[in-house]
């Protein structure tokens, strides 16, 4: 993925939530990236649930799919 201006956000669609999304808030800090991962609302984009944090990941997409990750266990434990 080429992402070239930062912070950026991404919103995922959560299965079985109409009014519910999960946002990946992705920075760059030198050479690492680092992505807030949260449950925000449809409409208004306000925290619902604030998910974690991934720090000092080396490459972009691997960020990603972590964070990802990281929701899905979140959504479904």
């Amino acid at each position: 993925m080429q992402i070239t201006e930062f912070p950026a956000e991404y919103f995922i669609k959560l299965e079985g939530q109409d009014f519910l999304l999960g946002r990946l808030s992705i920075n760059k800090m030198n050479k690492s990236f680092w992505v807030e991962v949260d449950i925000v609302q449809k409409e208004s984009k306000k925290i619902f649930a604030h998910v974690g944090n991934l720090y000092n990941v080396a490459d972009l997409d691997e960020a990603i799919t972590s964070s990802v990750q990281m929701l899905s266990k979140y959504v479904k434990p």
